[in-house]
């Protein structure tokens, strides 16, 4: 092999003296990195860019990008400012959009943009490559800026190497765009493995500032959202993303649901360093709906403009609740046999995207969490223990970060169970609040600080006993005084009654009135209905989530919520989930209207949100 390239290369520089313009002709792609600098090599008479190796476009019939362009002239929107930065998708599929956002900058007047991206293959010497190869478009060659490229390769953790950039269509895809739009400016690609470090992506973003222009180049983002999903579990996601985005949260960009966290950070981390970091999100855009099938799993896009001015501060937080969550018995004989992703991977999606992304995930866990999941005696004829491993596993793979405690189960293995349970926790880093059933005490509440703001969750039960509710409510009152945002989680209600009743009812308005901004219930078993008082939602019951009791339909049908908070404002999602033989998976459209329809009738709220309800979605301002 080695001798092969050194042929090559003698091959290349004897074409070079005679017959510049075969060069790449000749070349096989897995060779085109050896010409990375021909262009230092000067002939007289000779264009010197002409002797720059090249890479094509992703589309070189300019029919394709032509075609963008026509349709996407009735979507401009001029930004008012001059556009320092950008995110656009390199998701082609939008490539109308992808036009008009090009053509709704103000000026092009840029000498350089800067195109970043990520490493989809994950291949190359380094976490950051770049390319200096000319780009073929339909439009005309696009030249890199070579001086920008030098300088910035000057670091360890930065090469050039244009392997990887045959195949990457992060880049190729919105070359001829770049072209088209800017034609006078030039090019420096950047591709980004997925795992690049905070601190190379900072330095990244400092060589930037240092070697430009800020006023002569403009600095964008090649990344799509969320993949894989319903358009309305994609929307879910996609509300935290531009929440991050817009407040230039950069401690959540790494936990987003987008496909290279990465390419953003270094985005808004240039811009934040140079002052520009108002946002304008132009468009919001989603395959499965442009396609009119919601349902299918697609791809979602975000396309913003950032110019002078500071950044929003929405310290908006994203939740996502489920039911009881039971790994024992029957549950644990399926994972033993079939791992824990059967119970999940239906739900999660390819690549367990459903899960990701919001800050609190969150079930009540119906079980003591005891050492190797062991059962102590006194034995009874229902009697929980899950082994911690189940946990890690659901931890680590579907990212749950919370659990409620307060229920009739937490205390199967009794006072040895419930220390197990917190150590176990722990252990596991896993956040948890709640005591046994009817009690209320330090372990009813805790707190926790997300997106710069402070969440209070408090867990009660009231099985066989009623709690003491004046001392509940005080735990809400002291969770309002030193929290943004009051969560309680409820364990009440009669077993296999969706109509929630007036005891749970009453309780319900107290807790709002002490000061909770959302309640979420649980224990019936099925699927109770919904209240909006006082503007603060209170989901009664969420059904079963993990389980095992597979004698109904009713008790197989459940309900996910996810909920974007943002300073008194809700976004709310509800997902109707079918478990079947305990394995999950979204509702369908047929099925989830029918089940919606069911769940506006065990609600009490007023018609204007029966239609919410019915398209999966309640906002609340």
């Amino acid at each position: 092999m080695l001798n092969k390239h050194k042929k090559i290369i003698t091959l290349i520089l004897v074409l070079l003296l005679s017959q510049v313009g075969l060069i790449y002709i000749l070349l096989d792609s897995g060779n085109q990195n050896l010409l990375q600098s021909i262009e230092k090599i000067k002939l007289p008479g000779k264009d010197k860019n002409s002797l720059l190796a090249s890479h094509d476009s992703y589309h070189m019939k300019k029919s394709f990008y032509d075609q963008a362009y026509k349709h996407g002239s009735s979507d401009i929107k001029i930004a008012k400012d001059k556009v320092y930065g950008g995110i656009i998708p390199h998701h082609l599929f939008a490539k109308e959009k992808i036009a008009a956002w090009f053509m709704g900058l103000p000026d092009t007047d840029y000498e350089t943009v800067i195109l970043i991206g990520p490493n989809h293959f994950d291949v190359g010497p380094t976490n950051i490559i770049i390319s200096q190869n000319k780009w073929n478009t339909p439009y005309g060659d696009l030249l890199p800026d070579l001086e920008l490229g030098k300088k910035l390769v000057s670091d360890k953790n930065v090469a050039i190497d244009e392997g990887p950039f045959v195949n990457e269509h992060s880049i190729s895809g919105l070359i001829p765009f770049i072209k088209n739009s800017l034609p006078d400016a030039k090019v420096l690609p950047i591709i980004l493995k997925l795992n690049t470090n905070k601190e190379d992506l900072d330095f990244l973003a400092k060589q930037i500032i240092n070697n430009t222009n800020k006023e002569k180049t403009l600095v964008l983002a090649s990344v799509d959202f969320s993949h894989y999903q319903p358009s309305l579990v994609a929307d879910f996601h996609d509300d935290l993303s531009k929440a991050v985005i817009e407040d230039f949260d950069f401690e959540r960009i790494h936990n987003l649901e987008i496909d290279s966290p990465a390419s953003i950070y270094a985005v808004l981390k240039y811009l934040e360093n140079i002052n520009t970091q108002k946002s304008n999100l132009v468009f919001h855009t989603n395959s499965s709906t442009l396609l009119k099938n919601p349902d299918e799993p697609g791809t979602s896009h975000l396309y913003y403009y950032f110019g002078d001015g500071p950044p929003s501060t929405q310290n908006s937080i994203s939740m996502l609740f489920f039911g009881d969550m039971m790994l024992d018995r029957n549950v644990k004989d399926k994972v033993d046999t079939k791992g824990i992703g059967y119970i999940f991977d239906t739900l999660g999606g390819e690549e367990n995207r459903f899960f990701m992304s919001p800050d609190i995930v969150s079930a009540n866990l119906e079980g003591a969490l005891t050492n190797n999941g062991a059962h102590y005696p006194p034995e009874a004829s229902i009697d929980f223990a899950i082994d911690p491993k189940y946990i890690k596993d659901i931890r680590d793979k579907y990212y749950f970060n919370f659990f409620a405690l307060a229920n009739n189960h937490i205390i199967d293995q009794g006072y040895r169970g419930m220390e197990e349970t917190a150590q176990n926790l722990r252990n596991l880093d896993i956040n948890f609040t709640g005591c046994g059933d009817a009690v209320v005490d330090d372990c009813s509440e805790t707190s926790l600080a997300v997106a710069k703001q402070k969440v209070g969750i408090a867990a009660f039960s009231m099985v066989y006993n009623p709690f003491d509710v004046d001392k509940a409510l005080d735990k809400i009152k002291s969770l309002k005084n030193e929290n943004d945002l009051v969560v309680a989680q409820v364990h009440w209600g009669v077993e296999y009654e969706h109509q929630f009743n007036t005891t749970q009812q009453e309780l319900a308005h107290q807790i709002i009135d002490a000061g909770a901004d959302i309640i979420i219930g649980h224990h019936p078993h099925v699927v109770q209905g919904m209240e909006i008082y006082k503007n603060k939602p209170i989901f009664y019951s969420l059904g079963n989530f993990v389980f095992d009791q597979y004698f109904s339909e009713d008790t197989q049908q459940e309900l996910g919520v996810g909920i974007h908070y943002e300073q008194g404002n809700y976004q709310i999602y509800l997902f109707p989930i079918l478990s079947t033989g305990s394995q999950l998976s979204l509702m369908k459209a047929g099925e989830r209207d029918v089940f919606l329809n069911k769940f506006i009738d065990w609600s009490e709220i007023d018609e204007s949100y029966k239609n919410q309800i019915k398209q999966g979605r309640i906002i609340l301002q």
